[in-house]
């Protein structure tokens, strides 16, 4: 009996017509989704920027015209001057501070300039595309607005 067993494995094929058919059916399939997703990778750009105070879209900044809003209830938290937009954490200037600078035409952000301790948040920036701006001693988040890219923000 042991000798028809080995015998059947021998003769064995290795693959049979249907798992070869499967296995080109799931290569197509992996392939026209990597092609669809590669082509519509760039499609998504930011419409501006959006900065958060404690986790609530407090202003937003928009490329189109280079605007700079301030949501109500934030107005003493920001004030904009030419070099850029002053955040204020505590919502009055005493001296603590984050000086965010948008670039249209680059269509980045950044902070210049800050008060709180490591200034980590001056090592960050954001831009259209995605990632995001934190400074967690200040509440402050800034990431990209109109994104349809979840990973993004």
């Amino acid at each position: 009996m042991e000798k028809n067993v080995s015998t059947r494995i021998k003769n064995s094929k290795p693959f049979y017509f249907a798992d070869l058919i499967i296995y080109l059916v799931v290569a197509v399939i992996v392939l026209t989704a990597f092609i669809a997703v590669s082509l519509r990778g760039g499609s998504a750009a930011a419409t501006g920027f959006s900065v958060l105070y404690d986790n609530k879209v407090a202003a937003e900044y928009r490329f189109s015209d280079g605007k700079f809003t301030v949501k109500a209830g934030y107005e003493t938290y920001f004030s904009v001057q030419e070099n850029g937009v002053y955040f204020y954490p505590d919502g009055e200037d005493n001296g603590h501070y984050n000086l965010i600078v948008f670039d249209k035409d680059k269509k980045t952000a950044k902070i210049t300039e800050s008060t709180c301790a490591g200034h980590d948040c001056e090592a960050q920036s954001v831009s259209d595309s995605g990632g995001f701006i934190y400074c967690a001693p200040h509440k402050l988040k800034i990431i990209p607005a109109g994104l349809t890219d979840p990973v993004s923000g």
